[in-house]
Order: C-alpha cells, then sequence, then structure tokens
C-alpha cells in the first residue's frame, strides 16, 4: 500500500518559495519591507491555490474566487470580481442563477493545468478559448436564467445551450461592476448533470496538495516575467496597445488593452489623456506595482472605469498618476512603489484611442490641464475615498 506524505512533509514541498521569489524579483537584494510584502503575496497565493487547485473539483463543481484584493496576482481589474471552477469538457454542466444588474458576466472556457511561465502560457493560448456572454441567454422576469454545458446538445433540449470544448478543464466567470456601491452581482451556481460526483480520493487530494508550491512560483514568475516584457517591449511612461495579452488573453476579441511602465519621482506625475470613444460598452485604467499586483484598490484610488472618471466637456479623458494627491478628481494613486505597471482597456468600441503620457511636476499639474478641470479638497477626498472602499466591500468576492 502507497503511504502518502504527511502534513510535515508537504509542507516541505512550500520551504523556499519566497526565497525563490525574492532572488527573482529582488536579486540585488530586498528590504526588510519587501520580505514582508512579498511573504503576504505568497501567503494569498497559496490560499489561492487551496481554493482553485486543491478543493477545486470537476465532479462536484464550484465556482471559487481567484483574483481579488486579497489575491491580488496578474493585475486584477477592480471592476472585475473573477471566479473559477474545474470542468471535464466530456462531462455536461447546468449554469443557473440570477443575472443581476452588473454591467456584463463573461464565463471563459480555459485549458487545464496551472500558470507557469509565458512560455508555458503561449502554449495554452492554443487552447480554443471560448467566452459566453449571459446576456445572450434567455433571462427571465425575474432575473433567473439557466444554459446547459456540453460538447454535444443534449437530445430532445430545446433550452439554452452553450458547446463545451471537449479539452476545457477550467471556467473563469467575470463579473464586471462599474457604480460598485449600487449595482448588483450576478448569482451563478454549477452543476455537473452527468456524474453524480464522489469524494476526491485521498491520493489525489495528496497530488495537489504537493503541486502548491509549483502553483506560487508559477504564478509569480509569470507576473514578473509579464512585467519584464512590457520594460523592455513598451517603455517607460507610455500607454500602448498590448503587444502580449492581446495576444489571446483576456477578452481579446472584443477588448483591446494598453500597456506600460510607469516610473516618476515622488514628486512627479504622468497626465494619462485619451479621447473616449463615443461607442464603448466600458473602459477602465488602472496602476500595479512591478510585481503586477494591482495597487490596494480598496483603499487607495488606483483605478478609475467610465462611471468613476469625470469626462471633460471635450469628451476626453485626462488623469493624473502620482503618489502624493494632486488634488484632482482623475487621480490614480500608485502608493509607494517607483515603478510598476500602468494599464487601460476598452470593451466592444467601434475604435480605440491613441493615449499620450505627459510626465510633469506634480506641483504643476493644473497648469498642464484645461480650466475647469475638477478638483477635490481634502475633506471630498475623504468622502471619495471611503465611498469607494464602501463600494469594494458590498463587491461579493467571496
Amino acid at each position: 500500500m502507497t503511504t502518502l506524505p504527511t502534513w510535515d512533509q508537504q509542507m516541505e514541498s512550500l520551504k523556499g518559495v519566497a526565497d525563490h521569489l525574492l532572488a527573482t524579483w529582488r536579486p540585488e537584494g530586498a528590504s526588510e519591507a519587501e520580505i514582508q510584502d512579498m511573504n503576504k503575496l505568497a501567503l494569498s497565493i497559496l490560499a489561492c491555490g487551496y481554493l482553485c487547485h486543491v478543493y477545486t473539483d470537476s465532479r462536484r463543481p464550484v465556482f471559487m474566487p481567484l483574483w481579488n484584493y486579497a489575491c491580488n496576482q496578474g493585475g486584477p481589474n477592480p471592476d472585475y470580481v473573477y471566479l473559477t471552477a474545474e470542468v471535464d469538457g466530456s462531462g455536461t454542466y447546468e449554469l443557473t442563477g440570477r443575472r443581476g444588474t452588473v454591467r456584463f458576466v463573461e464565463v471563459t472556457q480555459q485549458a487545464p493545468g496551472m500558470m507557469s511561465s509565458l512560455k508555458g502560457v503561449e502554449r495554452q493560448m492554443k487552447f480554443q478559448a471560448i467566452t459566453h456572454d449571459l446576456d445572450d441567454l434567455t433571462i427571465a422576469e425575474d432575473g433567473s436564467f439557466r444554459v446547459i454545458m456540453s460538447a454535444q446538445r443534449p437530445e430532445s433540449y430545446d433550452g439554452d445551450w452553450w458547446p463545451l470544448n471537449p479539452e476545457a478543464g477550467k471556467l473563469l466567470m467575470r463579473k464586471c461592476a462599474c457604480d460598485w456601491n449600487t449595482e448588483i452581482d450576478a448569482q451563478v451556481a454549477i452543476n455537473r448533470l452527468d456524474d453524480g460526483g464522489a469524494d476526491m480520493s485521498p491520493a489525489e487530494i495528496a497530488r495537489r496538495f504537493s503541486e502548491l508550491g509549483d502553483w506560487i512560483k508559477g504564478m509569480i514568475d509569470f507576473d514578473m516575467e509579464l512585467v519584464r516584457y512590457y520594460r523592455e517591449h513598451h517603455g517607460f511612461n507610455v500607454l500602448l496597445r498590448s503587444q502580449w495579452i492581446q495576444q489571446g488573453g483576456g477578452l481579446a476579441t472584443k477588448q483591446a488593452y494598453y500597456d506600460g511602465i510607469h516610473q516618476i519621482a515622488d514628486d512627479e506625475a504622468l497626465i494619462v489623456e485619451f479621447p473616449v470613444p463615443s461607442d464603448c460598452y466600458y473602459w477602465q485604467i488602472l496602476v500595479a506595482d512591478d510585481r503586477f499586483s494591482t495597487v490596494d484598490w480598496v483603499n487607495r484610488q488606483s483605478s478609475l472605469n467610465d462611471v468613476q472618471a469625470v469626462i471633460d466637456p471635450d469628451g476626453w479623458f485626462r488623469g493624473v498618476v502620482s503618489k502624493r494627491d494632486p488634488g484632482v478628481h482623475n487621480w490614480l494613486d500608485k502608493a509607494d512603489w517607483p515603478w510598476g505597471i500602468l494599464q487601460a482597456r476598452f470593451y466592444k468600441a467601434e475604435e480605440f484611442p491613441e493615449i499620450t503620457v505627459t510626465k510633469v511636476p506634480v506641483a504643476d499639474v493644473l497648469d498642464h490641464l484645461p480650466g475647469g478641470t475638477a478638483v477635490l479638497t481634502p475633506e471630498q477626498r475623504r468622502d471619495q475615498l471611503r465611498h469607494r472602499r464602501t463600494g469594494a466591500q458590498l463587491r461579493r468576492i467571496w
């Protein structure tokens, strides 16, 4: 009889994970604060690994929380609630629930396997990813829906049906809200119809547990490789159409990403300007750190979307990226990070704008913005951040 590993033996696989990440991220040496920050990130990905790799089961699927403000890797969009469920491409699944009032809810079929590296992800991109929209379903007056996912439409079934790629291993769900304080998140349940399910075997649990070290390394190695890619291919203090993520990541067929590196001193700012497309279902901009963790969007205004931002009378968005508060409504707080990622996206737009980024002294920001730019007093900023913090907590991420 095979003896399964003990708890202590399983823990051995996690030893050295944080040291490896620090050596990759800060090979020249990290400060005590940076060490603790990386330990925190590693722990958050460990928690994500338990939920999305150990607990998950294609026979008894549940949509589990993936990326959020507590599990902050890969530059999560603060407007999205990300959830994932493991599936078997040969199975038959039922999704039921209520649509809610969020801007959109989409479910993307993905290949099985863990995040590993840019090369590994490029291999996964060969998988024929299919994205489904809840708004394509028959939504009842009470907001309820039901759809079957399977490789072939069930015989004599005439309800809503989504074809399931036989090679699919995961479903990624994105719930997008722009007014966090008032929009109601969708409720979605998933059940497998062709398999009654059984408890996961002890050997399978042990195998998945033993892979958590690789899960953590793969997740953060991927993010740091992507940040380096943008440094080498996009440059500093720019926002350019993405040369990597647009190849197949995210909602590539419907969404245009813009990426670049921000790198400014504490007394400097970046003014980001673009004409808002006249026909665009959704747009957003965010600031992330040098590991591609989105700057704490619960307590800081590190992102803005088409509801949160103020658009100038000429139809342009003008935002300011800086550490110091410049007093403008459209401030993007980069926190203490000396450099990191700047990212924007436009979803279902008829045209995609060019974005200009200009570096100026933070004290002179208003001199470089149009007259009448929306400004805030310190008291109004506190109210704005409190409203934001409340809205972030009202989203159902767990």
